[in-house]
C-alpha cells in the first residue's frame, strides 16, 4: 500500500494517463523473412509478431533480446541510426544467423499489448544443458508499479528460447545471466551458486528478482 501510494504521489492521474499513452501508443511487427537451415525453436518464414519493448508474442527468447535494443528504441518514438527509415529495421537471431526477420513500427490504439503464448518444451532437441536444469524468474519486489503487470511472489520458468511470462525488458536484463546457469556457470559474489540477483531496468518502478537454478 505505501509503494502504491508514492506512486499516485509522484504523479497525478492524468500524467500517469498520458504516460500510459505513449507508452501503449506503438507495437512493433517481427515478420521471419529468410531462415537457412532448420530453427531449434521452429520459426517458420512468413511467421508474424506483434512486439513490444515488453510483450514478447511468442518470439524466441534468443532471436527476441538481440533485437530488443533496436525494438525499444523504435517504441519509444526513435529508431536506429543506420536505417534510412526509422520504421524499420532489419535483424537476425544469434545462433549464426540462422534466422532473419524485419521489423516494423505501427501505430494503434494506447491499450496496452499482452499476449501469454505458451512454454515450449526445448528438452530432447540437442541442447544437453536443457535437459539438465531448469531455470526460474521469481520476482523479489516492486518499487513502485510494474507496468507489465509482475507481483512479489511471482515464479516463472524460462530459458533460453522461452520469454515465458516475463516481461521482455526485464528478459533482456537477465537473458546472459540465464545463458549462465544452464550452462553450469555462476557469479562469485553470490553466496549460492544456483541463484543469482538482479533487477529490471526501470529504476523508478524497479522490479527486483532473482534467478534460480535447479535440476530436472
Amino acid at each position: 500500500m505505501a509503494q502504491e501510494k508514492a506512486y499516485k504521489d509522484q504523479f497525478s492521474v492524468e500524467e500517469v494517463s498520458e504516460i500510459a499513452k505513449i507508452v501503449n501508443r506503438y507495437y512493433q511487427e517481427v515478420a521471419i523473412t529468410k531462415i537457412s537451415g532448420t530453427c531449434p525453436y521452429g520459426h517458420k518464414e512468413g511467421e508474424k509478431f506483434r512486439v513490444t519493448s515488453v510483450n514478447h508474442d511468442g518470439l524466441c527468447g534468443a532471436l527476441y533480446q538481440a533485437i530488443h535494443p533496436c525494438i525499444a528504441s523504435m517504441h519509444y518514438g526513435g529508431g536506429v541510426v543506420w536505417e534510412k527509415d526509422i520504421n524499420v529495421v532489419g535483424g537476425v537471431c544469434p545462433e549464426m544467423g540462422r534466422v532473419q526477420v524485419e521489423v516494423k513500427r505501427f501505430e494503434k490504439e494506447p491499450t496496452h499489448l499482452k499476449t501469454k503464448p505458451a512454454m515450449k518444451d526445448m528438452t530432447g532437441r540437442g541442447f544437453p544443458a536443457l535437459d539438465k536444469y531448469k531455470v526460474f524468474v521469481e520476482i523479489l519486489g516492486i518499487a513502485n508499479k510494474c507496468m507489465w503487470g509482475h507481483k512479489e511472489g511471482e515464479r516463472f520458468e524460462v530459458d533460453p528460447f522461452n520469454v515465458g511470462g516475463v516481461c521482455g525488458f526485464l528478459y533482456w536484463e537477465a537473458y546472459h545471466f540465464i545463458n549462465l546457469l544452464f550452462t553450469g556457470g555462476s557469479l562469485p559474489w553470490e553466496g549460492e551458486e544456483n541463484t543469482i540477483h538482479g533487477a529490471c531496468p526501470d529504476l523508478y518502478n524497479q522490479v527486483s528478482f532473482r534467478l534460480v537454478r535447479e535440476k530436472r
